[in-house]
């Protein structure tokens, strides 16, 4: 009974690679035949055009007669990979700075924010964090003399003094559930208490529908890899809502492609970054979204019928689904070293939790039916 439910499962894969009108994506990236990327933190696959364009790239930097300069080409790569980001997250170039990390795109937006709202001392940042932006989320309380104040959600804000927040800060996914939150009415909400709205887009631009203008946004951060599809070595982005540029008390945050707003990014590395963006040129954001809730769906009906011997948690959460689906086992770690065996490479993300990260760029349908496929006889091999 098993296996014909298996095969069932394998010709739907199939059909709906055969309707997949993002198929032609994969062909944009050099895939290695096998592997099955669900890790989400090694960096995406590279493009095709890549290693000639990047070859070019490197030459014309050396030629003595090019009259560039270091400044001007860090500059101009950033501003064009700002172009190519812009209709993902929902902004206007103007709005987007490419450069640094997503702690240290975190920290300033906060000191920024703190600016705009002289008076009220306290950050509330979510707790689902990474660590690292815990650290410099407190070193930006502590630079503006104020308190930091981790949350689980926007639900926590009623338990707090809201005339004191000058900035909430959240994931667009909450990492610890996978629930995607619902964003416009969180911003507005926040609006009504007179704070600012930050949000972490790193777990969802390039794989969701995200819309700064339409949320009302203030500022925005996130990684130019995992969905996005950059190197591990890709810099971050920073949003700032233009309304914001010439508002406050000090006479305006400075643009923020302006020198001084950003530490500038290596030069190739915005080079990089620029070249994969260029892979969703013209591709709906509707459009990945879809996709991507096609593949999670997908992989959640394969596990679902998976044997009772292959007991294992799923955690996921609310509609519309995010890009990762948790799955928690006791033995997380070492599934997750057996399913590199396997050429299937996902996140181990704490001692009893895996994450699977599907990008609707890459990855197929019969991509993720494989990868349950081998999940579920790793399962078989440690019970």
């Amino acid at each position: 009974m098993t296996s014909l439910v298996w095969t069932s499962i394998r010709t739907t894969a199939e059909a709906l690679d055969d309707a997949d009108v993002l198929a032609g994506l994969r062909l944009r990236y050099d895939l290695v035949p096998g592997v099955i990327r669900l890790d989400g933190h090694s960096g995406g696959p590279m493009p095709r055009t890549s290693p000639a364009r990047l070859r070019r790239f490197v030459q014309h930097r050396w030629e003595p007669r090019s009259g560039r300069t270091s400044g001007a080409e860090w500059r101009r790569e950033a501003r064009l990979a700002a172009d190519a980001l812009a209709p993902l997250v929902g902004s206007a170039a103007v709005e987007l700075t490419v450069a640094e990390s997503t702690s240290i795109n975190l920290f300033k937006a906060l000191v920024a924010a703190a600016e705009l709202r002289p008076g009220r001392p306290v950050l509330a940042v979510g707790r689902d964090c990474f660590g690292i932006d815990r650290c410099l989320a407190q070193s930006a309380a502590d630079h503006i003399g104020g308190r930091l104040q981790l949350i689980d959600g926007a639900d926590d804000l009623a338990s707090l003094p809201l005339d004191q927040i000058a900035v909430v800060a959240l994931s667009h996914v909450d990492l610890r559930t996978g629930a995607v939150r619902d964003a416009e009415p969180i911003t507005a909400r926040i609006h009504g208490g007179g704070a600012l709205t930050l949000w972490d887009l790193s777990h969802s631009a390039g794989a969701l529908d995200v819309d700064l203008h339409g949320w009302g946004a203030d500022f925005a951060i996130g990684c130019g890899h995992k969905f996005l599809g950059g190197s591990t070595t890709a810099p971050s982005f920073g949003f700032v809502a233009e309304r914001h540029m010439a508002s406050s008390p000090t006479g305006g945050l400075r643009h923020p492609l302006a020198e001084g707003f950003a530490g500038p990014a290596a030069t190739l590395a915005a080079a990089e970054l620029r070249d994969v963006l260029a892979n969703l040129d013209g591709v709906p954001v509707g459009a990945l979204a879809a996709k991507t809730s096609g593949l999670v769906e997908l992989f959640l009906e394969r596990i679902g019928a998976f044997c009772p011997e292959a007991a294992i948690e799923v955690r996921t959460a609310g509609s519309p689904r995010s890009a990762q689906v948790c799955l928690r086992h006791e033995q997380a770690q070492r599934i997750a070293d057996l399913l590199l065996d396997r050429s299937v490479l996902v996140e181990f993300a704490e001692s009893d939790l895996i994450r699977f990260n599907f990008a609707p760029a890459w990855l197929s349908y019969l991509d993720v039916w494989q990868a349950a496929e081998r999940l579920h006889a790793t399962l078989h091999e440690i019970t």
